[in-house]
């Protein structure tokens, strides 16, 4: 008995190393509002540990279930399986606070809610009335989505297509004009969907070239980096040359780009990296010129929407003010809630900085800052610079909490003394009144 109390006292004056894992899985990684995303919590410590609850601390406009666990008990390795539904789109911030007996284990992790469908894009949306068309297309979609049909709603062969790899085709052969509607039918994770699509196309008999721009995300945050896909499909009958590709509105890394040649039938792939610098939707721009074999002078162009959030790449989370010894400790996380790397990251507080190398998608890091204490307000900023060179710029306005008047600090530095001077004191008396009674 005497042995076990001995290995249990043991236990519980070990610290915990700093090898422990705390690992978030998710199925799906991004979903829709009113989706349920099943999840799991790996906990791995290096050695066995009183658990005494899980909680988690997320924003109200998702919800976690269960949202917190008690007493979990002595573990060294835990799997706590919950899931998540969100109310509404949006990318959240969710903090796992594991306590144990040696102290508490903290991890965030980010949450992407999508309000965008997943959408078929044709491969060209320009058709011959009265000939047989054979059309490719693919599946755009900012989900991971599995099981996905596509019923054509008109004439086509196939009736209906089983989409693999994220491609399909189908014929059809128009009789007149009309918009191509589609049914589209998709798992999210373990969310069943059911859509319709409508895409306007054209029909003409006349030879052209097709431009398509295609955004990498549909919804994207200030500063954040994503490629814009600006494909040039020559549909004419003769080669064209000298093709300029002029992109506008918004940063660009490069605006232009230029191909010598596009044979008949042949399509090229030109990309440019971009970012917003403010909120809104953004009208990108893409302007084609080209030559013809007389060096007549053609123009296309075509404008893609682009979403962009109320909220940069980067943000702040959990910070919190704090009077210590050595002055004010401001603490927190910076979080990269974009979808591309960012560097440079300096987060400064009064003066007093913080440097990050890095920070990529979905990563954040932890600082603590010291600074004095004879401020009534700490000013916290962080800078960084994204992957086309563009410096951004966050802060953040936090209060000073007060000090407060520690009298029963000065009494327990003179407690123990006390009780050391009254320990003296009564050994003495018992000593003397022995030696007396002998």
């Amino acid at each position: 008995m005497k042995f076990a109390v001995a290995i249990a006292i043991i236990l519980l004056t070990i610290p915990l190393a700093s090898a422990q894992v705390v690992k978030v899985e998710m199925s799906p990684q991004t979903f829709l509002p009113n989706d349920v995303a099943d999840c799991k919590l790996v906990l791995s410590l290096p050695q066995l540990t009183y658990v005494s609850g899980i909680t988690f601390y997320h924003p109200s406009a998702i919800d976690v279930q269960p949202n917190s666990v008690s007493s979990v008990g002595w573990v060294q390795a835990y799997e706590l399986p919950f899931t998540i539904k969100a109310k509404k789109s949006g990318i959240y911030t969710v903090e796992v606070l594991i306590n144990t007996i040696n102290g508490s284990i903290r991890q965030v992790f980010t949450v992407r809610v999508e309000s965008e469908m997943p959408k078929i894009v044709l491969d060209r949306t320009t058709f011959t009335l009265n000939e047989v068309n054979d059309v490719g297309f693919t599946i755009s979609s900012p989900l991971e989505i599995s099981n996905i049909i596509v019923v054509p709603m008109f004439d086509a062969n196939p009736k209906v297509i089983y989409v693999k790899d994220g491609r399909g085709s189908f014929k059809f052969e128009p009789k007149k004009p009309m918009p191509l509607k589609f049914k589209i039918e998709f798992y999210n994770g373990r969310n069943y969907h059911e859509i319709v699509q409508t895409v306007n196309v054209e029909y003409r008999e006349s030879k052209g070239v097709l431009v398509n721009a295609t955004p990498e995300y549909p919804i994207t945050l200030i500063g954040d980096v994503m490629n814009i896909d600006v494909q040039i499909s020559n549909l004419r009958q003769d080669d064209i040359y000298l093709v300029r590709i002029n992109a506008s509105d918004g940063t660009f890394s490069a605006k232009s780009a230029e191909i010598p040649m596009i044979k008949a039938g042949e399509t090229k792939l030109v990309k440019f990296k971009w970012c917003a610098r403010s909120a809104g939707v953004e009208n990108v721009t893409v302007e084609v010129s080209y030559l013809d074999e007389f060096n007549n002078e053609h123009f296309e162009q075509k404008v893609v929407k682009i979403k962009v959030s109320n909220a940069t790449a980067l943000q702040f989370s959990g910070v919190e003010v704090e009077r210590s010894p050595n002055g004010l400790t401001v603490t927190g996380d910076i979080c990269n809630n974009g979808r591309s790397k960012v560097y440079n990251v300096m987060v400064s507080a009064n003066g007093k900085t913080y440097y990050i190398d890095y920070l990529d998608p979905s990563d954040f890091d932890s600082f603590e800052i010291v600074i004095p204490s004879n401020t009534s307000k700490v000013q916290l900023k962080a800078t960084w610079t994204n992957e086309i060179g563009e410096r951004f710029e966050i802060g953040l306005s936090l209060n000073v909490p007060k000090a407060e008047l520690n009298v029963g600090k000065g009494g327990n530095e003179i407690l123990p003394l006390a009780i050391a001077i009254a320990t003296l004191i009564v050994v003495l008396v018992v000593a003397v009144v022995a030696w007396k009674r002998r």
